[in-house]
């Protein structure tokens, strides 16, 4: 695995110490605790992704969410 430098500038202490402190708490230096912090953001889609999602399966489904509630709800 590659190895690349990732530098933050201007993090207050205090930010700084929780980190660490959060760190410490489960057992990894610093940097371990923050690449995993990091792996996880890139792993979680952001709003826009979950949005085109929603939109693909919409357009891919020939039957609404709405249409279901109706057929049931005239069904009884």
């Amino acid at each position: 695995m590659a190895s690349t430098l990732l530098q933050i500038r201007g993090v207050d202490p205090t930010t700084r110490d929780e980190l660490a402190a959060r760190a410490a708490r489960r057992g990894q230096s610093l940097t371990a605790y923050l690449r995993d912090l990091l792996q996880r953001e890139v792993a979680t889609p952001d709003l826009a992704e979950v949005l085109a999602r929603v939109d693909a399966r919409s357009e891919s489904s020939a039957v609404s969410a709405v249409d279901i509630i109706r057929a049931d709800r005239d069904s009884r």
